[in-house]
């Protein structure tokens, strides 16, 4: 395999990490067969070595850590994004909820207590009591061509004082 073939071939971060280590793996068992050193030159040359073989094994040492914190930044910020996404959900649900037992209410009090309701229901609304009964009966249609009926609509004529 000529230089230019080897330098084709493309690797993942993970496959290069583990090709860099196998290396200083097989550059230590070479190291460790070499005999001691007698003179300052073979000294120095051992040095050398081992200054290598540490300078390998630090870099990848650094980039399994570098991509252990960007796989943990990733999971945390996923996990951010979901709990966020559902407390939209909950927010919105709990706003749904709020808004048809007021209806309810309106319903109820309507039926009981017209005269009350006709005050209340417009301090609430700040408009008149058909102009809210309008909106009700616009939205109920509008449900009930969709999906179906979310809300039970107010029949014709009741809640009218």
């Amino acid at each position: 395999m000529s230089q230019v073939d080897r330098t084709k071939e493309q690797f993942t971060p993970e496959e290069r990490r583990a090709r860099l280590r196998a290396f200083a793996d097989r550059m230590l068992t070479c190291a460790e067969k070499l005999p001691d050193p007698d003179t300052l030159l073979d000294i120095e040359r051992a040095v050398r070595v081992g200054d290598r073989i540490e300078r390998l094994y630090a870099r990848v040492d650094a980039s399994a850590a570098k991509a252990a914190k960007a796989k943990l930044e990733v999971y945390q910020h996923s996990d951010a994004l979901q709990r966020a996404k559902d407390d939209a959900v909950r927010q919105a649900e709990h706003i749904a909820l709020c808004k048809r037992r007021e209806k309810m209410r309106d319903d109820e009090m309507l039926r009981n207590e017209p005269k009350l309701a006709r005050k209340l229901i417009e301090q609430r609304t700040g408009r008149p009591l058909e102009d809210y009964l309008a909106m009700r009966r616009a939205e109920a249609n509008v449900s009930m061509t969709e999906d179906g009926p979310l809300t039970s609509p107010l029949p014709e004529g009741e809640g009218d004082p």
